[in-house]
């Protein structure tokens, strides 16, 4: 169960940070969309934008969509296939981080005392898979020296002027970002703040999402739009590219980010049927 809720954590964060901060930047309804290079892989991700509301698909779902709220706070996963949805606030989120944090390190004790009666082989199998679903954090090893430095280089993304900013981890490059300041996307003061709010609520769910992992690599602290983000592997190759490709400012309807009449709602320990 947490493994799961592991992953729709990472999904969630991932793939929405880069647009969800831009969406704000529409003043309307507004679709945005950002094209993600995996490898050869190539997907979509859709952001539709209306009364404050954001609704976001991940690549690897079909029907099922999360919202954010920025009146409320509060993200919604909702399931179309089973007809219900969970949602969640940041204390929420945050209660049950720590409890898949302590579950994890009770399962991780039970492995561990199962292992020491284990062949070598057999031992050093069971501590690769306990490292991939159930990291622990090495206390006696320092969190990763996290650096981050504006360029002189910008982009034009989509007719938008961005300036690159890189991250780099013990000296070693893991990202480049081309940042939009709000107020070249023609922001008023309100949107601004609405803007701030929302860059705030995911970098808490970044870190929520480590604490569930148990790692203590740290978060950017990068503020401003992004609209092209490269990923980088260590031998300084990229692993992962997100660009954006368009937004359209078509109206949409108030079902676009509303929960499904006849929806039930969950409780978080439902949520592996999801």
């Amino acid at each position: 169960m947490k493994i799961l809720m592991k992953k729709w954590f990472i999904n969630t964060t991932v793939i929405a940070l880069p647009a969800i901060f831009l969406s704000q930047a529409v003043l309307a309804d507004a679709t945005v969309t950002y094209e993600q290079l995996n490898g050869a892989q190539k997907t979509t991700n859709t952001m539709k934008i209306k009364n404050g509301k954001i609704r976001f698909t991940p690549p690897t779902q079909t029907n099922n969509y999360s919202i954010y709220d920025s009146q409320s706070g509060s993200l919604t996963h909702v399931d179309t296939n089973q007809k219900r949805y969970l949602s969640m606030d940041e204390k929420a989120i945050a209660e049950q981080a720590q409890k898949a944090r302590e579950q994890m390190e009770q399962m991780r004790k039970a492995m561990e005392a199962k292992m020491e009666g284990m062949p070598p082989e057999q031992r050093e199998q069971v501590e690769k898979m306990m490292n991939n679903h159930l990291a622990r954090v090495d206390k006696t090893q320092p969190a990763p020296k996290l650096d981050q430095k504006k360029t002189s280089r910008t982009e034009t993304v989509a007719g938008i002027e961005c300036t690159v900013y890189e991250s780099f981890f013990n000296g070693v490059k893991v990202s480049e970002i081309c940042i939009a300041e709000p107020d070249k996307m023609g922001l008023n003061a309100a949107d601004a703040r609405t803007l701030t709010n929302m860059q705030s609520f995911m970098k808490q769910m970044q870190k929520m999402a480590q604490q569930m992992m148990n790692t203590n690599t740290p978060v950017s602290e990068i503020n401003g739009i992004p609209l092209h983000t490269r990923l980088y592997a260590p031998d300084g190759s990229i692993k992962l590219e997100t660009r954006l490709s368009s937004i359209n400012t078509d109206k949409l309807s108030d079902d676009t980010v509303s929960i499904p009449a006849g929806y039930s709602q969950i409780k978080m320990n439902q949520m592996p049927g999801m």
